[in-house]
């Protein structure tokens, strides 16, 4: 199972400027490599890329910022566990986008998953749709219509009812990370 605490922390490191992106990359690929064997934190230790103390207070840190980031992925997390239950992506694909998410998130750009993910090229509208449909119902913003079968075209979805596209995804508004 994907651990999101490891990416934040490591987030927070890099944030914090006590690891740069390409050391948490590679530090995230080893603990992969490990099949999560261990923490992220246990392996930034080892690898001497940050202090006892530096941990610690990333650790502190690390508890509020779960709370928050829970309270708004909440949505997201079950829109990955989704996709990787249908076999639309794979863990390692979730992993990407969330930590894509948590760096924009750092610089003040707010992304679904979903859109992350087309932007990825890990997921194609269609099972987008799919997802968000298995979420629930999904109204169009125009005319109310609880979108079924909706008209897919191009990174937008059209609403079946007033023709209206209910859901446009910039595919390219994520790249910026």
């Amino acid at each position: 199972m994907l651990d999101t605490r490891g990416l934040v922390i490591g987030e927070l490191a890099v944030r914090e400027n006590l690891l740069s992106r390409e050391q948490l990359e590679d530090i995230v690929s080893l603990q992969e490599k490990t099949k999560f064997s261990q923490p992220l934190g246990a392996l930034m230790l080892e690898k001497q890329l940050l202090s006892k103390a530096q941990l610690d207070s990333l650790l502190r840190r690390q508890k509020q910022v779960i709370v928050d980031y829970e309270k708004t992925v909440s949505v997201s997390g079950l829109f990955g566990r989704i996709a990787i239950e249908r076999g639309h992506i794979t863990e390692h694909e979730l992993a990407a986008a969330i930590r894509q998410q948590l760096a924009l998130d750092g610089e003040g750009k707010r992304h679904k998953i979903g859109q992350i993910l087309i932007h990825m090229k890990a997921m194609s509208i269609i099972h987008f749709w799919e997802i968000i449909h298995a979420q629930g119902l999904f109204r169009c913003g125009s005319c109310g219509h609880g979108l079924d079968a909706p008209h897919i075209q191009g990174s937008s979805i059209y609403c079946e009812k007033c023709g209206k596209a209910a859901l446009t995804l910039d595919e390219g508004a994520a790249g910026a990370a």
